[in-house]
């Protein structure tokens, strides 16, 4: 088995490989995604160009078979980005921004870096006798015809240095440039020890293409040899050879780089929801006994799952000694103190939360404060407004609170900041959830009108371009039309709302239809309102609302759902004769093989 320092293997998720934004600065400053990791080499620095292939997961460190076995494989980076063809469809989904660690070396004196890098490659061949193997490039593209003529005298010069990757790079005759050519030159030049594949959109002879799928088999269904590392066919490059083996072989590597978090977060999520052992620092009966006794080994049902712990790439945890470990105490809430250097003092919204808190006290809902212990007594770091209200409860003598130690004040200060931005904060959509699990009247009642109507509500947020129609991403939306207190108003709006097709479904959309339902047509003899359903949704259809919407809110200095509402009161008389000619020619399509039957 190939020698490798890392072998865990990412599961493969094409479509949730995150891309970066044409305006992000990696991408209008044509660099890396990590700038800190990209080093000028010199006459002295860095130590080494070419790395092991041992330590990346999906390369290894020597040939295992082929013309090439036994050779020793080494890597080289360069700058993404910056060295490669500005057209490159992969540019804004460069697997180098998943590489937060990879260095990057940058040329500045050509003269310095091919003297360096000519020498190190002389270094090596005596430590790997049987021959070099040269991975161009992990990270980068061939920024010049200067470098590219550099590796044709390395070859010619070394008969047992091959070297292999991919490239954007084209010959002028496929609408390239001269690189692109001096590539094709040195390929020529040694068939066999040149082994770069031409890198692009259409599959070709020698050529490499992404996919955004997982195919079934180990060909795509047109007729790509899928890279077999990357689907468990083979253990790593060391183990395959096959890109530079099959030179007739178009390769195909299924797209993988940065994810997108709420992509990772799902994926995570459904991994905890598969059983797992239970751990424990105890051993033997003992142990199982403890766990029968906290009622740990009940079985876990569908809408369930077990707090578990997760790998998280390229994450050092800092090491937390066990004496640090925080006491659970029972404190008379007065006893607390509050230092206003760094706290908040307090306004009419905590006068509410406070009153709230005490009207509805309950254990269940209970969150302890975060108190720091020092020499001057107990100071409160998170929750000051719970602790509070147990003070002003007229029953509550005791509360629990989660003590630490904190001496200096300055301490206290920044465990104050980190308790209060260093949170997950529950979105609209998911406290929406929430409050239906707990039968809240209201939200209960909202989300079955809302099923009426045809409509759902996601209870995360949906890709962008990935909505669906009905699909309502707006919480504060909903609730201000529902506010209304009107169901059958409340239907209306979410049902036209999807019968139009517009996506998302957000405040503009929702409140723009709400609008123009509850004002009457001024200039106009009859109001919206009175026509059917169906027109207005076939009006709201025609408008561009993300482009037309913000211009004329713009114009009238109004919010974006006043101007739709403005646009659909104008657009929906000049549409009727349009929609009910369209309804017709519907109405006779669908009714054409009655007829012909008849």
């Amino acid at each position: 088995m190939s020698e490798r320092r890392f072998t865990d293997k990412p599961e493969l998720n094409p479509m949730g490989v995150m891309a970066l934004a044409d305006d992000h600065p990696a991408m209008r400053e044509n660099r890396t995604l990590f700038p800190s990791t990209v080093v000028t080499v010199t006459a002295d620095a860095p130590d080494r160009l070419l790395v092991s292939g041992r330590n990346n997961r999906k390369i290894g460190a020597t040939v295992e078979k082929g013309k090439f076995k036994g050779y020793g494989i080494y890597c080289l980076s360069l700058e993404e980005r910056a060295t490669c063809p500005a057209d490159c469809s992969m540019r804004s989904a460069c697997f180098g921004n998943s590489m937060h660690m990879a260095r990057r070396h940058r040329i500045e004196n050509s003269d310095v870096f091919f003297d360096r890098l000519g020498f190190e490659i002389v270094e090596l061949l005596d430590h790997e006798p049987e021959g070099l193997s040269i991975r161009l490039h992990v990270l980068g593209d061939f920024p010049s015809v200067e470098y590219v003529s550099f590796w044709k005298e390395v070859l010619d010069e070394n008969p047992n240095v091959m070297c292999w990757g991919y490239t954007h790079r084209a010959p002028t005759n496929w609408g390239g440039d001269e690189i692109g050519d001096a590539i094709e030159a040195v390929k020529d030049a040694h068939p066999d020890r040149f082994r770069i594949r031409w890198s692009s959109d259409v599959a070709k002879l020698d050529g490499a293409i992404v996919i955004d799928y997982v195919p079934d088999g180990p060909r795509t269904a047109n007729r790509e040899l899928v890279c077999p590392a990357q689907t468990d066919a083979t253990a790593c490059c060391a183990t395959c050879g096959l890109c530079w083996e099959q030179p007739r072989e178009c390769i195909a590597f299924v797209k993988h780089g940065r994810m997108s978090a709420d992509v990772e977060a799902e994926a995570v999520t459904q991994a905890m929801r598969a059983p797992a052992p239970l751990q424990s620092e105890e051993k033997g009966a003992g142990a199982a006994l403890a766990r029968e006794d906290e009622g740990a080994g009940a079985a876990i049902e569908p809408d369930q799952r077990r707090v578990q712990g997760i790998k998280l790439a390229g994450m050092k945890p800092m090491i937390v000694p066990m004496d640090s470990e925080p006491e659970c105490r029972m404190v008379p809430p007065s006893d607390l103190l509050v230092e206003e250097s760094y706290q908040r003092g307090l306004s009419g919204k905590s006068m509410r939360l406070i009153r709230k808190i005490i009207s509805g006290w309950d254990w269940a809902k209970f969150k302890p404060p975060v108190v720091a212990e020092s020499d001057a007594g107990l100071f409160v770091i998170d929750g000051q407004h719970t602790a509070i209200a147990a003070a002003s409860h007229p029953t509550i003598r005791r509360i629990p609170v989660m003590v630490v130690k904190r001496d200096r004040i300055q301490d206290r200060a920044e465990a104050f900041v980190s308790q209060n931005t260093e949170r997950v904060v529950m979105s609209p959509l998911q406290i929406f959830h929430a409050e239906v699990i707990a039968k809240n009247p209201s939200t209960f009642e909202m989300l079955k009108a809302v099923i009426r109507a045809g409509c759902t509500v996601p209870r995360t947020l949906p890709k962008k371009g990935q909505e669906q129609p009905g699909e309502i991403v707006s919480i504060h939306a909903l609730r201000h039309v529902w506010a209304s207190g009107k169901p059958d108003h409340f239907e209306r709006v979410l049902r036209i709302a999807k019968l139009s097709g517009q996506t998302p479904c957000n405040t503009t959309l929702i409140r723009g239809i709400h609008q123009v339902l509850k004002m009457e047509a001024d200039g106009f003899p009859e109001a919206v309102s009175v026509l059917d359903d169906n027109e207005i949704a076939f009006s709201v259809s025609k408008i561009d609302i993300e482009r037309q919407a913000a211009e004329v809110a713009a114009e009238s200095e109004c919010s974006r759902y006043d101007a739709l509402a403005s646009l659909i009161q104008t657009y929906v008389w000049d549409m009727a004769e349009e929609y009910n000619a369209h309804w017709l020619k519907t109405r006779e399509v669908a009714n054409a093989p009655t007829a012909l039957a008849s």
